[in-house]
């Protein structure tokens, strides 16, 4: 679980690397266990695998040292230890793949449940409370006092509004007429029904409005929080800060002047006798990528960071960028450097492959070929894009050596919300709230 003041702590990181370096990580898709070992020498005569009796975990021995991982599932099997055959060859790298086979009424996971493919969302209206109080993660200072809120909706899916007027040629309320009476203007009259691109969210007090990764709130429910405006918002769009400690919490929305709030700054406590709850910011870029694949529909993406232009107010004429391909995003692995414990839990993880790019200015909008219309498009704030990029730099340290790159894609992980809302081990994850 996460430092309750949303400051996520790092990884251990040790000065020797070790002599073995076990990875696991769960097929779903053709029910199969694949496990590698990557050794410092030859593996031997000496060299063992063994997989518990119990089918949970898996420990290698060579030269006298071991390692041991949770397995990401646990393995059907007997009542006793079981060796794993070594191939005779000596090899610095060891593979095992161990088939399961599914029992009736069985979900393949033994003990441990899967990480699901669908995106877990923490804190949507259904999770929340009329006792909830949220605070600024950084520095627990008070923004939503308890019972100002009393009433949580979720905001609606993006782009409800052109979809709704894609869907319906008449109100959905009222009888159809085959005649398909148009405004005076010659349209349809979707503003009028109140679901066309015009309308707007109506944010009351009292009421929260929760969207995948920010709450919307009335200004006056909120406490502690100061407008600033920065060379990197516009006007309409002023920055909102934690008076007590200047963390960026948010903004003001445009349309309803309400104080949108994004989630990865803020801590929730649900009860008067529950501490405060907050996420590493790993798991919110993680939720973010998942939800925008959900949106638009694509696997692939060009990540730019947001204010790219230079001091002096012209762009510049290349933006750097990062492509990402969300290759796996129900992934379960395990690896003996995730951690400093002797036996790492299982991670839920999206596996990523990437690469930094350079776009020409001219090429960053407006470009409608092939490649773009398979492509999406995420803009990141600065540090959050610098953060994106470093974990999954850092996360090479999980995988196997020959696992780190595929063709000219780099290879990375990026730790992911699980069923019970929190991201696994590795000691609350990487990346600060």
């Amino acid at each position: 679980m996460d430092d309750p003041s949303g400051q996520a702590s790092s990884p251990s990181v040790t000065t020797d690397h070790p002599r073995i370096h076990l990875y696991a990580e769960h097929l779903q898709n053709i029910r199969t266990l694949s496990i590698q070992a990557s050794l410092a020498t030859f593996s031997n005569t000496e060299t063992k695998a063994t997989l518990s009796a119990d089918g949970s975990q898996l420990s290698l021995s060579h030269e006298g040292e071991t390692a041991t991982i949770q397995l990401p599932i646990t393995v059907p099997g007997g009542h006793n230890d079981a060796t794993l055959t070594i191939p005779s060859a000596p090899s610095k790298e060891l593979t095992f793949r161990l088939s399961l086979s599914e029992k009736p009424g069985s979900n393949l996971l033994g003990e441990r449940p899967l990480a699901g493919s669908e995106t877990i969302v923490p804190w949507m209206s259904s999770h929340l409370s009329a006792s909830a109080e949220i605070s600024c993660a950084n520095c627990q200072t008070v923004l939503i006092p308890r019972g100002a809120v009393t009433q949580w909706k979720d905001l609606p899916s993006e782009g409800w509004a052109e979809m709704m007027d894609f869907w319906h040629c008449h109100k959905p309320d009222v009888p159809h007429d085959h005649h398909h009476h148009h405004d005076a203007h010659g349209g349809n009259g979707s503003a009028g029904r109140g679901i066309g691109a015009n309308s707007q969210l109506a944010v009351e007090r009292g009421v929260g409005l929760v969207g995948p990764l920010e709450i919307l709130f009335a200004k006056e429910d909120t406490r502690n929080i100061k407008v600033s405006s920065t060379h990197l918002t516009s006007s309409h769009e002023n920055t909102l800060l934690c008076t007590t400690c200047n963390t960026t919490l948010g903004n003001v929305d445009t349309n309803t002047q309400a104080h949108r709030l994004g989630k990865p700054s803020l801590s929730i406590s649900d009860t008067p006798a529950s501490a405060p709850i907050s996420h590493a910011m790993e798991l919110w870029l993680s939720c973010h990528l998942l939800t925008a694949a959900d949106a638009q529909g694509v696997r692939k993406f060009k990540v730019y960071r947001h204010g790219t232009e230079d001091p002096r107010g012209s762009r510049t004429t290349h933006t750097a960028a990062l492509q990402i391909w969300l290759f796996a995003t129900d992934l379960v692995i395990s690896s003996s450097s995730s951690s400093a414990s002797q036996t790492p839990e299982p991670l839920p993880v999206l596996k990523i492959f990437y690469k930094r790019v350079d776009i020409a200015a001219e090429e960053s909008t407006g470009r409608l070929d092939a490649q773009a219309l398979s492509e999406g498009e995420l803009e990141l704030p600065r540090h959050e894009w610098e953060l994106l990029n470093d974990l999954l730099e850092g996360s090479a340290e999980l995988l196997p050596a020959r696992a780190r790159g595929f063709q000219e894609w780099r290879v990375g992980v990026l730790r992911r919300f699980g069923r019970d809302g929190e991201g696994g081990g590795r000691g609350g994850g990487r990346g600060g709230g």
